[in-house]
């Protein structure tokens, strides 16, 4: 009896030390679940200037991305930093979400709920800080661009103010490093799961690179924007992001030949891309650092990483006279040169227009999703119209989450099934608006006005680089897809009709269209006094 009494007790002690066991196992898989989330956004970054979407640009790191992940080349956000922010922040469309993104919950309030830590690393660019918006850590600036050398008073640590910029600082060097030490600090207090939204500058002006970086590049860019737009078609081709027969864009009527510039334009134009291409290289770079990260901390395989750009490549150059006056040229400290209209056109290869138009160069980012856990078939295309808005659910389906308010509703909706190889459409229309450019898209039709011109109409099937206008032809559609624009615009904005916010005469944008109503670009010469600053002669 005491034998068969001790075996007893044996057994139970056995039998409750396995429900522990498989208990303890049970909540390790159950926080195993819920993946670490990163949202990394370049800034004004163009459709074409990654390798894998067909740019010449040194991208190994986001190449790599994309060959163990999915390209998702039909991604659209809002053509501005701050409508693309706060929309993606809030799921909501961005007259509704505000500028401050504070008619929230946002993806950072939402996921702290489910037990997520959370960091913004970078760019804020809406209204309040991070801290008041649901982000556990902040590093970065409050504003919409900074100094990449000098750094600026909007800086902060968490709500204090940061100052130490010291003579090797680069910001965006500064945000790589950060991002490693957050993933790692995470892991090594044994934290999880965490989202970090890790919103870089780069390539948004000013433009400023280290030197060394720039010279890699000096003198590639000679041959002019008309050879790289054609050059990255041709590579976009071969990748199957477009197809061999598509209707290509016509030539800018705003954009003057290459041949007819002088050398020193050419030399120029030259420096202000090369300056350009090496601060995509140096963001490349950081996201390496960050992937290697995530690696040696074990987190790599269940850690879904989502690349995209705020908005279409910038445009504008609007204080190139002042800077040349004050013997300032791009890539110098305390400049603050912009891409320019030239660079912009080969940038968003194959698109049309640029940052806050409504046209596919403005609105559509070459994205990437990667999630080793989850993603069977790597290395693949996905060519589903995606919305920024569609993030959040997405993001919140993934964790399964629990505590979302039953009055939570969004715009968009969860593409999770896409990412698991299973079949998934956007069938609702997206919408669009950004001062005097709107538009709406349909899984069949493309509505959108450039300059408040008036509507153009593309049947996105047939000729989905938006190249033959068929307004006049029908314009039962035309209005059918206008009242719902207009129907979404009053719901959205709280606004009893549409009045446009004009661009000419704006300091900061001017009219940009292709087709007459853009203001003719002119470009820059290089000084002869300045000639040997960036000469590849020494």
């Amino acid at each position: 009896m005491k034998k068969n009494h001790l075996f007893s007790i044996r057994y139970i002690l056995f039998f409750f030390a396995i429900c522990i066991a498989v208990s303890c196992k049970t909540e390790a898989s159950k926080e195993t679940e819920s993946p670490n989330i990163i949202v990394i956004m370049a800034d004004d970054l163009g459709y074409s200037d990654l390798g894998c979407y067909g740019g010449e640009i040194n991208t190994p790191s986001l190449d790599k991305l994309a060959n163990e992940g999915i390209r998702l080349p039909n991604v659209f956000n809002a053509g501005m930093c701050v409508a693309s922010r706060s929309a993606m922040l809030t799921g909501k469309w961005w007259p509704r979400a505000g500028f401050g993104a504070q008619n929230g919950p946002n993806i950072a309030q939402e996921l702290k709920k489910e037990g997520y830590r959370t960091g913004l690393i970078g760019k804020w660019h809406l209204d309040g800080t991070p801290n008041e918006k649901g982000f556990d850590y902040f590093f970065g600036f409050l504003g919409g661009f900074s100094s990449y050398f000098e750094g600026g008073r909007d800086y902060r640590i968490n709500e204090e103010k940061y100052g130490d910029f010291g003579n090797d600082f680069y910001s965006t060097d500064a945000f790589s490093e950060t991002a490693v030490e957050f993933v790692k600090s995470d892991n090594a207090q044994n934290k999880a799961p965490f989202f970090l939204f890790l919103s870089y500058q780069s390539p948004h002006n000013p433009l400023q690179a280290p030197k060394e970086d720039i010279m890699k590049y000096r003198g590639s860019y000679l041959k002019g924007w008309p050879s790289v737009r054609k050059q990255r078609i041709e590579k976009q081709k071969a990748l199957g992001l477009i197809p061999d027969d598509v209707a290509l864009p016509e030539y800018p009527q705003n954009l003057p030949d290459w041949s007819t510039l002088t050398d020193a334009q050419k030399d120029l134009e030259d420096l202000r891309m090369s300056v350009y291409a090496a601060m995509v290289e140096r963001m490349d770079k950081g996201i390496g650092q960050l992937m290697d990260a995530l690696k040696v901390t074990n987190q790599d395989k269940n850690t879904l990483i989502l690349f995209l750009s705020d908005n279409g490549a910038d445009s504008f150059s609007v204080l190139d006279e002042v800077l040349l006056k004050k013997d300032l040229l791009p890539g110098d400290v305390g400049s603050n040169y912009q891409l320019g209209t030239g660079w912009a056109y080969a940038s968003v290869s194959p698109l049309r227009l640029y940052k806050i138009s409504q046209h596919s160069g403005g609105v559509k980012t070459g994205a990437i999703v990667r999630w080793p856990a989850s993603i069977m078939k790597p290395n693949t295309i996905n060519s589903q119209a995606i919305n920024v808005v569609d993030f959040i659910p997405t993001f919140l389906e993934v964790v399964k989450a629990s505590s979302v308010s039953e009055a939570t509703t969004f715009s968009g909706r969860s593409f999770l099934p896409l990412l698991k190889g299973k079949a998934w459409k956007r069938e609702a229309p997206m919408y669009f608006q950004f001062m005097d450019n709107r538009a709406i898209r349909t899984s069949e039709w493309s509505l959108i006005e450039v300059d408040g011109k008036g509507w153009e109409l593309y049947n996105t099937i047939k000729d989905p680089l938006e190249t033959n206008d068929l307004s006049n032809i029908h314009k039962d559609k035309v209005l059918e897809l206008e009242k719902k624009w207009l129907n979404w615009w009053m719901t959205e904005s709280g606004e009893s009709e549409y009045k446009r916010e004009s661009t000419e005469g704006n300091p900061h944008y001017k009219p940009q269209g292709d087709r007459g109503t853009g203001v003719m670009y002119s470009p820059s010469a290089m000084p002869e006094r300045l000639s040997k600053k960036y000469s590849l002669k020494g």
